[in-house]
């Protein structure tokens, strides 16, 4: 089963034993091999700071911890237990590692991009040993050069992501006729459509931005007030918004169309042959998930294992797979199912590339702004 990549899972955490398969953990939908879960947690339960080598600790999106058949070859393998929790947005887990003062228990966490900057501005990850990675060999060059973290000093990318549109097929051309090719037309389709957008301010913000010609990450607030003032003009046609809870309403016609990560929407495609997901011909946003060391890590040996495991060709075709991702993996890419590779919108094309952004983190008094308008658009006030 697919798990939403933004969707929480309390704390769940999963054992593997290595002396047979007993229970590990995973990444979304990728794990599943007659494992038994051993433990149960609520997110309030702090995790060991003091452990040996042969247990690790991994904090995550849950499509990179709900799995077991990895976690549980993983632990085959080196005799390492693992247990893991979930997060439901990168802001959960900065706020969760900076309370800890470096001692939250785990030794592997899986930001995204933009959130990889502020950790580092922060000094909380610990720098990668690449002599204990040697398959970081089989991640794409272009992959480890981005801006975020130049050179991987601090984190591997492992998985490529873009937030695009789904839609129901029937649903719009019974109502439109023409089916989208851009972000452009929901504002020209407002009054015919029922449509959600994602509750993230910065995708939402990011996308009215663009709309009116600026970049993604703009400090001029009469930019950010322009991208505003464009988005209301949505307002009729907007259901809710949510990151998660558009899948059956979109199945069944309710909605019409979603902003939604291609995660979850290329998943959602695989699964109903009347839903597709596209990139805008315009733009839009690109993102990487990473896998990086927090510092204060107890066991940094079983870390670095854990994320050289990862890059694994045959293990990362198994995750990408799983998660519906496009994989940053050069070696795997050949190795992911035949289903998954049909769908173009997979990746996003060189055109769609030259018109994309990539978020990055903003200054204080910039995020208070985009804050502050969100505020003003999710509550429908002036």
């Amino acid at each position: 089963m697919h798990i939403s990549r933004r969707k929480f899972l309390r704390q769940t955490a999963y054992a593997t034993s290595a002396l047979a398969s007993a229970s590990t953990l995973a990444a979304c939908g990728i794990f599943d091999k007659n494992s038994q879960p051993s433990e149960s947690v609520t997110e309030d339960v702090p995790r060991p700071v003091t452990q040996n080598k042969q247990t690790l600790y991994i904090y995550g999106w849950s499509n990179y911890v709900d799995n077991r058949e990895i976690l549980d070859e993983f632990t085959k393998e080196t005799g390492i237990k693992v247990f893991g929790d979930a997060y439901d947005s990168n802001e959960v887990m900065l706020a969760k590692l900076e309370a800890s003062g470096g001692r939250s228990g785990y030794s592997i966490i899986y930001p995204s991009d933009y959130m990889v900057t502020q950790m580092r501005e922060k000094k909380l990850l610990a720098p990668l040993n690449k002599q204990l990675l040697p398959n970081i060999k089989n991640i794409a060059a272009r992959y480890l050069e981005l801006p975020h973290d130049r050179g991987a000093v601090f984190s591997v990318p492992v998985s490529l992501g873009t937030t695009g549109i789904a839609y129901n097929v029937e649903a719009v051309k019974s109502v439109v006729g023409e089916e989208p090719t851009d972000w452009n037309y929901l504002w020209e389709h407002k009054n015919k459509l029922r449509i959600t957008l994602l509750n993230d301010p910065r995708e939402v913000m990011g996308m009215g931005l663009h709309i009116v010609g600026q970049d993604y990450t703009t400090k001029e607030p009469q930019n950010i007030d322009q991208a505003f003032q464009k988005l209301r003009e949505l307002m009729p046609a907007i259901a809710n918004f949510t990151t998660d809870a558009w899948k059956e309403p979109l199945a069944s016609g309710d909605l019409m169309m979603c902003m939604a990560f291609s995660s979850d929407a290329i998943n959602a495609a695989r699964e109903d042959p009347n839903i597709k997901y596209i990139l805008p011909s315009d733009g839009t946003s690109i993102w990487t998930d990473t896998i990086a060391i927090p510092r204060g890590a107890s066991n940094i040996e079983g870390a670095h294992a854990w994320i050289n495991y990862v890059m694994k060709p045959e293990v990362a075709a198994k995750i990408s797979d799983a998660i519906s991702l496009a994989t940053t993996n050069k070696i795997a890419k050949p190795m992911i199912s035949d289903d998954l590779k049909a769908i173009k919108s997979l990746e996003p094309s060189e055109a769609v590339i030259s018109k994309s952004y990539r978020l990055t983190a903003l200054d204080p008094e910039v995020q208070q702004i985009h804050d502050g308008f969100w505020t003003r658009l999710i509550t429908g006030l002036g």
